[in-house]
């Protein structure tokens, strides 16, 4: 159990650092990570902008945050509450069994509206979901 303890609060850790780092940044900078798929394509990916829409989030700016990335700012706070609830998991039993519990079908709907919306922000008439350049 100290083994499982230990291993999470080390993911705990890395992820309140990388959070710290991301707060620290200036304004739209993100994580300083391009999108591969949009230096390539020129294409926006369901999560171009994310990393720009978490530094919103933790600055308590939701407006902010939706505009650089709708889907990321929706679904930021389940990811968040599945993380946490993995990592007890993990201590408590050992092992995940948290996504076993989660029905194959939302997981598909949920694939599928990431990917409808990876497509959608390219299309000129809702261009409102592509992520803004600038703040503002």
């Amino acid at each position: 159990m100290k083994k499982r303890i230990a291993i999470v609060s080390a993911a705990a850790l890395i992820a309140a650092a990388a959070l710290l780092y991301l707060y620290f940044t200036g304004e739209g900078e993100g994580a300083g990570i391009p999108c591969v798929f949009h230096r390539i394509t020129g294409f926006y990916c369901s999560g171009c902008g994310a990393s720009r829409a978490l530094r919103s989030i933790l600055h308590l700016d939701f407006y902010q945050a939706f505009r650089y990335n709708a889907i990321f700012t929706l679904g930021f706070p389940f990811l968040a509450v599945y993380f946490l609830a993995l990592g007890a998991d993990y201590i408590r039993f050992g092992k995940d069994r948290i996504s076993q519990k989660i029905p194959m079908k939302l997981v598909w709907v949920l694939i599928a509206a990431a990917l409808l919306y990876g497509i959608l922000r390219n299309i000129p008439a809702f261009s409102f979901f592509a992520p803004v350049t600038v703040a503002g």
